[in-house]
Order: C-alpha cells, then sequence, then structure tokens
C-alpha cells in the first residue's frame, strides 16, 4: 500500500521515550535514546552517521501496517517541528496535489483551494457501502443523490463532508469519527484502531502521561505550550484520488519535541493512520526515532499474517522515499 506521510510520522513513544520528558534524570543522550529503541551500536552508528535504520515495532490490531526507523536531520528539534506543526513539509510527499490548512471555527472556505474532476465526481456519487470508499450512511446517501447534479454540486458535497467531519472531530476528537459502512449491516471503526495506537505507549504512559492523555481525550485535555493544526489534503495513493483530514500536535520538552500526527480521516485506500515523533537534540541537529501505525481492512481475514508483514515491508520503503525528500528540504530551509 503506497502512503503518504510527512517528515515525522510516528513514536518515540512506544520505543522509549522517557529522557524526553523527566528533568530529574536528565534529557538522554542520542545513544541512550537509540538503546531504547533496541538499536545495538552498530545500528546507532549507522543512524548518528545519516542512515535510516529500521527498528521492530508490533502492531496493534488485525488491520495494523506498522513501521518504525531512526535518522539523522541537521536542523534542531525547534526547527523541524515548527515546519511539521506549519505544514511545510507536506509536499515532501510527491503524492499530494493540493491542501489546505483549517482554520479554529472551520468553514467551506477552508476548502476553497479542493477541486474535483468529473471522473472523481462519478466515482463519489456511485459510491456504496463496502471497502471502495470509506464513509458513512448518510454520506453515501448524500452522494448518491447527486448522480445527475453537475461536478459543482458534487465537489460542494465533498467540501461539505469533509467540513462535518472536521467539525465533529473538533468537537469530540475519537468519539466525533463516525464509522464506515461496510454494507450487510457491517462497518469499520476507524476511532476504535487510533484508541488502541495511543494505549499502546506504555513508556509514553509512564513518562508523558499527559500528552498520552491529549491523544486518547482531546480536545478536553492539553498541555502547556502544545501547538497543533489541521490540514486537508487531497492525494493520490495507489492510483486513487484520496482525501484526507490530519491532525498535529508539537508538545516541547526542553530542547527535544514530541509530535503526534494523526490521520482520522482518510477517504479509500487505508481507514487512519497514527504517529507520535520524537526529536533529541545532538551536536549539527536532531536524532528523530520514528514509528508509525496504519490500519487498513484490506489485510484481514485469510491470510492476513503475510499480508501485513508484506503491507509493512511496502510502506516502509515509500516512507523512507518520504522522509528522504523531507529531510533534504527541512534541512535546506
Amino acid at each position: 500500500m503506497r502512503r503518504r506521510g510527512i517528515l515525522a510520522a510516528c513514536a518515540l513513544a512506544a520505543l522509549g521515550l522517557s529522557g524526553l520528558v523527566t528533568a530529574a534524570q536528565g534529557q538522554p543522550t542520542a545513544d541512550q535514546i537509540l538503546s531504547d529503541a533496541g538499536l545495538a551500536p552498530e545500528g546507532k552508528e549507522r543512524v548518528l552517521t545519516g542512515q535510516f535504520v529500521e527498528i521492530s515495532v508490533g502492531g496493534v490490531s488485525e488491520r495494523d501496517l506498522s513501521f518504525a526507523i531512526a535518522f539523522l536531520v541537521k536542523q534542531s528539534p525547534e526547527v523541524v517541528s515548527r515546519q511539521i506543526v506549519t505544514g511545510e513539509l507536506i509536499t515532501s510527499d510527491a503524492q499530494v496535489q493540493a491542501w489546505g490548512a483549517l482554520t479554529s471555527v472551520g468553514s467551506l472556505q477552508d476548502f476553497a483551494q479542493l477541486s474535483i474532476t468529473s471522473a472523481e465526481a462519478r466515482t463519489l456519487t456511485s459510491a456504496q457501502p463496502g471497502d471502495g470508499l470509506n464513509l458513512s450512511a448518510s454520506e453515501i446517501g448524500a452522494f448518491r443523490a447527486l448522480a445527475r447534479a453537475p461536478v459543482q454540486a458534487v465537489q460542494e458535497q465533498l467540501r461539505r463532508t469533509l467540513l462535518a467531519r472536521y467539525h465533529a472531530y473538533r468537537s469530540s476528537g475519537l468519539a466525533g469519527i463516525a464509522p464506515y459502512d461496510r454494507g450487510s449491516g457491517r462497518s469499520s471503526d476507524p476511532a476504535d484502531d487510533l484508541r488502541k495506537a495511543s494505549l499502546a505507549t506504555p513508556r509514553l504512559q509512564r513518562y508523558m502521561p499527559a500528552f498520552q492523555t491529549v491523544l486518547l481525550d482531546d480536545p478536553r485535555a492539553t498541555l502547556p505550550e502544545m501547538q497543533q493544526s489541521f490540514f486537508w489534503l487531497k492525494s493520490l495513493v495507489d492510483g486513487k484520488t484520496t482525501y484526507i483530514l490530519t491532525h498535529v500536535l508539537v508538545a516541547p520538552s526542553g530542547a527535544a519535541r514530541a509530535v503526534a500526527r494523526r490521520e482520522y480521516y482518510v477517504s479509500t485506500g487505508y481507514n487512519a493512520e497514527q504517529s507520535v515523533a520524537g526529536f533529541l537534540p545532538v551536536q549539527g541537529g536532531a536524532v528523530v526515532v520514528v514509528a508509525s501505525h496504519a490500519f487498513t481492512d484490506q489485510v484481514t481475514g485469510i491470510g492476513g499474517s503475510m499480508k501485513r508483514g508484506i503491507g509493512s515491508r511496502v510502506m516502509a520503503g515509500k516512507m523512507r522515499e518520504i522522509y528522504d525528500v523531507g529531510r533534504d528540504r527541512a534541512q535546506k530551509q
């Protein structure tokens, strides 16, 4: 599965976040962080010389394609996290065709740059319950009612659909994410998988529980000095036009940064994604330890374990490409 992402996808959370948040212990060295991530001396050296080094990370559900990696970027944690939260690195992924920031109130004007073709309109108006598109029953009905309508009308409905999902998530967090209608009384609940990903972070729970609480209970929970931003994206994923809603959070801990990134709505291809990133300052830059959980119904059922293994490897290769482009861009800014 060809996925998209920006420079920091995922987590020191499940891999060893302790020194980032425990002043009494002092900020850990890069060597300590990479040890917490399970890297041997040879692996640590490869990271510090600029190579991408994969790290083992377990899945949290039968829909999970998990991936983790460590690398070095020649910018400070503060600079890179600012680039992430402002959206400067979004187009590190060549699949992104258009994107925009969502204001705190949220309005249709935020989606003014989101346009669709006649073929994309037909895909939406022919929606039906199942795995083809990730839509609720009411969303499917709204699009099908426009089967003979002009492209502009379908485009406006898409904007309204995305805005409604944004408002629901912004006001209720995970509880506001509507399940996808799979037909025959079945549904797929991305909120459940995102909640499992948030809970599967024992070191985060131990050393930075308030940040984990934000992931589980946003918007009621927050952190001092935490920054957040929301974006919409139109991407080409596996050759299919895909509409994505993303939430990015950045929490400082001294010179280090923790970054969470959640794709709480994805229109096709996969269901959702969550990532939390740790950036540790080193001389001349930052060590980044990244782990990602992407959820898709395509890897369940018979042969699911093999499908997840293949899918995770494919995702790892594509994500390395994106990170490489993003790292180069971050270092030039």
